[in-house]
């Protein structure tokens, strides 16, 4: 389903904590930047409580889930105001060629943004509620 045609209820949010019910779909690599996976992986309290184990699992991974809109703090002027800043801070030009992202089609970034979300995407991780955008 195109993100175009999906309803603004159902966006999920590429900045989502790590609780049971989200959605794993990237791994945060030892260069700061974010690999994604071919596809989400459910995760449940078990995995939660293992990936909190060392640094906060939302350091080492990222998550989606359903976007709160007006309940979050970076909602702004009726969108998702955190990837405004991800683009103004990183500049990220957009490639001729996007990589692969397994919540494409339900992303409230790529809603908004299309593809100059998806080329400063993989500059974001969070640390517990702060979010850190990376500068290496």
């Amino acid at each position: 389903m195109d993100s175009d045609n999906l309803s603004e209820n159902s966006l999920d949010c590429p900045s989502y904590v790590a609780k049971p019910g989200a959605d794993l779909f990237g791994i945060v690599g030892k260069n700061g930047k974010v690999t994604y996976l071919n596809d989400t992986i459910r995760i449940d309290k078990t995995f939660v409580e293992e990936a909190q184990k060392g640094r906060r699992a939302e350091e080492r991974f990222r998550f989606s889930g359903k976007c709160i809109q007006q309940g979050c703090h970076q909602w702004e002027d009726g969108k998702c105001g955190l990837i405004q800043k991800v683009i103004q801070l990183h500049q990220n030009p957009v490639s001729t060629s996007v990589q692969h992202c397994a919540i494409r089609n339900s992303c409230r970034w790529y809603a908004q943004e299309k593809e100059l979300a998806c080329a400063n995407c993989s500059e974001v991780f969070r640390n517990s509620e702060t979010m850190f955008l990376q500068t290496l």
